[in-house]
Order: C-alpha cells, then sequence, then structure tokens
C-alpha cells in the first residue's frame, strides 16, 4: 500500500521504520517551510501541495495536532477516505487506521432495532454464521438457503443495506436481519454484536475496510469472497484500501483459479496461503433438469420468440459494461442471409432504474432492423431456466467479470457461448469447457456466421460442458466446501 506520511517531527521519525516495513512511504509532507527539500532518512519531505498529485492514502503522524491536520488536509482537497491516523500501540508497533473509523459515533439506537426481525441475540448450540452483503444479491439468497436445507447445525445472520432479504430469503435458519443505512449505523451494530462463530463476507466493501479491526474481533473466523467488481473494477487507490482487512481474514475465496492466482498476486503476504476456489452454487441448474424435457416451442411463445429463429442471447442484464452497443454494431454488419435466421434477446431484467439506457438500446435496435426481444421483466428461477433452454447461442463479451452464473447457466442448458478472451475465463477451458474466445468486439461478426452455418457441429462440442458445469457449479458439489470455511 503506498502512503503519504503527514508529519515530519519527532513522532514521524520514530513511526517511519515501522510504517516501512509494511507500506510503500512515497515521500513524507509538512507545512513547515524550513524542513521542505530535506530528507529524513530516504525520504524526502514535500509540500503538502505535492499531495494533491498523488491518489494514496496520507497518514497523519501526529498525536497532538492531528485533527487539526485532518481538516487542513480536507481544505485543501484530501478526501476524508484518503485520511489515516497513525498510533503507537507498543515499543515496537505502530497501527495506521481510517480516520472515518475514529471520528464516527455510535448511534443512541439498540441492536435489535436493526434487525428486521427484532430478535434478541440470544445462546445457540448451533453454528452462528454472519453474511456480510450491502446490496441484494441472488448469491446471498442462494447460499442461505441451500446451506440451510443442508446443514441443520448452523444459524444465520445478515448485515446488509436493503429491506429485500426480509421477503426474499425463505429460511426458517436466518434469525437475524441486521440493515444500517449510515456509517454510524454499521459501527453501532458491530459494537452490539457478539462474537460469532464466522463472519462471511460477500463481497470485499469499503464499508468492511473501515471497521476490519471490530470485526476481527468479533468473528472466530473470518471469511472474505472476492467479486469481480471489488477487485477488476477498482483502481490501486481502491485495492490497497483493503489491504488490512485481507490481512486478517483467515481465508479467502474466489470464483476463478485465475481471480485466486491474480488476487494472490496482488497481496502478496496479505493473503498468502489463504486464498482459494471456491464458486458460488448455481440453483438454476436444478430448475433446468426439472424443465428440460418441456416443449420449447411453449417457452418460445411465452417470451415472443418465433419458433423458427435461432436466438442469441446478448449480455445478461441491463449495465453497459455488457456492451450492449458494440455487439449491435457487429452483428449489423453480418450478411443478410445470416442475419435472417436469427434473433437476438437483450435480457435487461435488472437492475432496477436502468429505463434510460434500455431505451437507449431500443432505440439502437430498431435504427439497426435487426429481428430483436428485449426482456425486461423480473424473472425468478423457473423463468430463467426456461430462458437458457430457448437460448442457442450467448455472447457474453462484458468489460470485466470474475464469473457470469448465466453464462454458466447457458452453457448446462446447451447453448454455444462467445465470451470475451479478456475475461479470466481460462481455467475453464482447462476443465474441458468447449466456448468461443473472442479477441476483440468486432470479431463477433465472422465468428457468429460460422456458428449459424455450422451450428449442429458446434452443439455437439458442447455437448460435454454439461457434467463439467454441474460438478464446478451445483450445490451439491459445492455446499460441503463451503461448510467447512465455517468450522
Amino acid at each position: 500500500m503506498d502512503i503519504i506520511v503527514f508529519g515530519a517531527g519527532e513522532e514521524g521519525k520514530k513511526a517511519i521504520p515501522f510504517l516501512e516495513k509494511k507500506y510503500h512511504i512515497l515521500f513524507l509532507s509538512d507545512n513547515n517551510k524550513e524542513k521542505q527539500g530535506a530528507f529524513i532518512g530516504n525520504y524526502m519531505i514535500k509540500s503538502p501541495e505535492e499531495i494533491k498529485e498523488h491518489y494514496s492514502a496520507v497518514v497523519i503522524a501526529s498525536t497532538k495536532y492531528a485533527l487539526e491536520i485532518e481538516n487542513y488536509l480536507q481544505n485543501i482537497g484530501v478526501r476524508r477516505e484518503r485520511i489515516y491516523f497513525c498510533r503507537r500501540y507498543s515499543m515496537d508497533e505502530y497501527k495506521i487506521y481510517p480516520v472515518m473509523a475514529e471520528r464516527i459515533e455510535n448511534t443512541s439506537f439498540s441492536l435489535v432495532q436493526y434487525d428486521l426481525y427484532n430478535t434478541k441475540e440470544y445462546e445457540t448450540v448451533c453454528k452462528k454464521v454472519m453474511v456480510f452483503c450491502i446490496f441484494y444479491s441472488t448469491y446471498t439468497k442462494q447460499l442461505i438457503e441451500n446451506m440451510s436445507k443442508k446443514y441443520k447445525d448452523i444459524e444465520f445472520s445478515l448485515l446488509t443495506k436493503t429491506e429485500e432479504y426480509k421477503e426474499k430469503v425463505v429460511s426458517e435458519k436466518l434469525k437475524h436481519i441486521y440493515c444500517f443505512q449510515t456509517i454510524e449505523d454499521l459501527k453501532t451494530i458491530l459494537n452490539q454484536l457478539p462474537i460469532y462463530d464466522a463472519m462471511q463476507l460477500l463481497w470485499i466493501e469499503p464499508e468492511w475496510s473501515y471497521f476490519c479491526e471490530l470485526i476481527r474481533k468479533k468473528a472466530k473466523r473470518l471469511n472474505l469472497n472476492v467479486g469481480g467488481s471489488d477487485f477488476y473494477r477498482v483502481g490501486k487507490e481502491g485495492r490497497d484500501f483493503k489491504r488490512d482487512l485481507i490481512a486478517y481474514a483467515d481465508n479467502i475465496t474466489a470464483e476463478t483459479e485465475s481471480t485466486v492466482q491474480e488476487f494472490g498476486e496482488y497481496y502478496g503476504e496479505d493473503a498468502k496461503n489463504k486464498t482459494n476456489l471456491l464458486p458460488f452454487g448455481i440453483e438454476v441448474l436444478d430448475w433446468i433438469d426439472r424443465i428440460e424435457k418441456f416443449p420449447r416451442n411453449t417457452i418460445r411463445k411465452k417470451y415472443h420468440i418465433p419458433f423458427d429463429k435461432i436466438v442469441v442471447t446478448c449480455g445478461h442484464n441491463a449495465i453497459k459494461e455488457h456492451q450492449h452497443m458494440k455487439i449491435i454494431d457487429a452483428v449489423e454488419t453480418m450478411s443478410d442471409k445470416v442475419k435472417s435466421q436469427l434473433i437476438f434477446v437483450f435480457p435487461m431484467t435488472y437492475p432496477q432504474k436502468a429505463d434510460a439506457y434500455i431505451n437507449s438500446v431500443r432505440d439502437r435496435l430498431k435504427e439497426s432492423g435487426l429481428d430483436h426481444v428485449v426482456l425486461t421483466n423480473f424473472m425468478d428461477f423457473n423463468e430463467m431456466a426456461e430462458y437458457a433452454l430457448v437460448s442457442d447461442i450467448m455472447i457474453h463479451v462484458q468489460t470485466t467479470d470474475q464469473l457470469s452464473s448465466t453464462m454458466l447457466e447457458e452453457m448446462y442448458a446447451g447453448s454455444i457461448v462467445l465470451a470475451g478472451k479478456w475475461l479470466p475465463y481460462q481455467s475453464l477451458h482447462k476443465k474441458g469447457m468447449f466456448f468461443w474466445d473472442v479477441d476483440e468486439i468486432c470479431d463477433i461478426t465472422m465468428i457468429l456466421e460460422d456458428v449459424v452455418e455450422n451450428i449442429e457441429k458446434y452443439r455437439t462440442k458442447c455437448e460435454g460442458n454439461k457434467v463439467i458445469v454441474r460438478k464446478h457449479s451445483s450445490w451439491d458439489e459445492l455446499a460441503s466446501k463451503w461448510y467447512a470455511l465455517w468450522n
């Protein structure tokens, strides 16, 4: 983690030998112009104006003037999230921690007032597992519901920002849903929680990093799960802000071997010997098994898809990172003969409040003249299974991703997948899965024409995917591995 140490006085001098063991010090900074330009050890003392040219953490190495320095840094444009305090805990230990974690006050509310079930914490012989997930996610729902069915000796709690889970998670083993809205709420809840047998963080969000020491104290086992957005879609500053939380973890899991390797390489010693492969189970696979013999034309009729067209699925939600516009540009240039055989389906059922983007895609599709359907109604697991069974080809060229469950569902149902080669999916090839690697989106034109002209040949190549996907992503295969994390 890159840091700038603010304060070139005696406290700063004493802290540097300890800080440089764990952090990469870029330079020192001090308001005293007489000190600027001099060195302490290998580090030049620079003007605070230099801080504006960097995005790294700023560590205040002063106790007496820490609050004044914090206010000064904010006044010159340093965001509060970048500011850390440095404290000496013993003769040979200095620690840094976000200023927000210290300055935030607890609320006056009791723990039970944050629980959507209004239930007090109590002693139990069951394992107590707390799942952290800020937003609503079907991964969280599936994790709690499937593990509750398979293991009767677990009781779950959930820490989140949304009330959706109260209506959508069906499990008697979910005993508490603690819902916070502000960082003050979060600190209050964490302070009042009892010690849990395990805390499972989905995913590595900045909010958890503010209180990593407090979370560590409340968990006998602390497990993190790496998400695509919290690793691939954040810059160096965002990644490094989470480093202390990663160092505190007992186990870190990711969904692909590529992510395990890249995560381990980035965090080095902080992630060493504790980062492993563990995907989420995909419940839709079981729904596909239940309805796979259902007449396909009946399903096509339900989704307004012509019986005589090859179905090409474009992305799987309504975010611009799925690059829908570029997909349209690519397929628009195909020959009329090929295009006449196809209908392009754009599943855009989530996230909410994406109407403006959905409408822009609709307008572009009308302009293109492509035969198309845009799906916007929410799909339950049964409907997701139905759609996977009628899709013939899927184009998945998201800008970044760790692993797409929708893509695996389509592969399980027999679809021919075209996936961006820049995505971390090469380990799936090593498992024996067949799918097309797309070097650039413009390559879709040529690849799709080949697939359409030789579709039966490629369907045969995809037949082995089903067995591999089930072994990789079914809850029957994965539940025991998740259970082991909590022991």
